[in-house]
């Protein structure tokens, strides 16, 4: 009786959960990449002060 009706649910349920994803996988991306940036730029910044010194 509801046979015709799974289809569309199925597809707002993949477009729902996709959009989940990108709501919990953009920050936590964003995170990480800007620890890593914060890393590289601590490591330059400690080289030029070992050329510095040196």
């Amino acid at each position: 009786m509801f046979s015709h009706e799974s289809l569309p649910l199925i597809v707002i349920f993949i477009i729902m959960l996709l959009g989940v994803l990108a709501a919990v996988l953009h920050p936590v991306h964003a995170l990480f990449s800007w620890l890593r940036r914060r890393r590289e730029r601590a490591a330059v910044q400690a080289a030029g002060a070992e050329q510095d010194r040196g």
